[in-house]
């Protein structure tokens, strides 16, 4: 019921009560930290600075489609026809989409798991040089990685797709294009071209690639 009592009386609460404030569960890093990462040293030569993209198959796009824009308040930033298949983005925020729906159909096209409605999950990584080595690192580890059409995933422009050892596909981007006052995207013409699987030295700056939410850190 509302009102909630305020953080700073629930932790005088549990304090009163002696509860150890600084237990709990820590994550521990399993790997030795040798990667120089933007001068912090991680156990991998990248950090995950955000959750991205959620990209889900649908028996019926339009009713998965009602559900998140009419219920939940999605916005439709885009569509695309893939040969043939409907893919919807949408977005809850500035960034270009939050969330994809595809057809089933498409599953089997683009070698997704057959017993599985996601296609796949996406984590943002901090810059292209960390993406360029996380690629790298993963294909040292055995990693299949894949190269997918770009037409499936418009916003984000360089790209890979980790399969994960139940068979999953986890997409690794480092931009996101960002929507603004007046909630276009911006024209398919006007994005970056990409050759899936080709990785420059270095790219060049869009306009928005500092927009959005900053990742204030840590970086380790």
């Amino acid at each position: 019921q509302l009102p909630q009592k305020s953080e700073y009386q629930e932790v005088k609460d549990a304090l009163a009560a002696g509860v150890e404030l600084a237990s709990g569960y820590r994550d521990e890093e399993p790997l030795p930290e040798t990667y120089d990462v933007n001068g912090i040293l991680l156990g991998r030569p990248f950090k995950i600075t955000r959750i991205g993209p959620v990209r889900l198959f649908c028996d019926d796009v339009e009713a998965t489609l009602s559900f998140y824009r009419d219920t939940l308040g999605f916005i439709v930033t885009e569509e695309v026809d893939y040969k043939g298949h409907r893919c919807v983005f949408l977005r809850v925020n500035t960034e270009h989409h939050s969330m994809a729906l595809y057809p089933m159909a498409l599953r089997a096209e683009i070698g997704a798991r057959e017993d599985s409605q996601l296609f796949a999950f996406a984590v943002q990584l901090a810059n292209y040089q960390q993406l360029k080595n996380a690629v790298a690192f993963f294909k040292e580890q055995g990693c299949e990685i894949r190269d997918l059409p770009p037409e499936l995933y418009p916003g984000i422009d360089y790209t890979a797709f980790v399969i994960d050892p139940d068979g999953q596909m986890i997409q690794l981007y480092c931009y996101m294009e960002q929507v603004g006052w007046d909630g276009k995207p911006r024209p398919a013409e006007l994005r970056r071209k990409v050759t899936p699987g080709a990785w420059p030295e270095t790219i060049d700056a869009l306009p928005d690639s500092y927009m959005g939410e900053p990742f204030l850190g840590p970086f380790g």
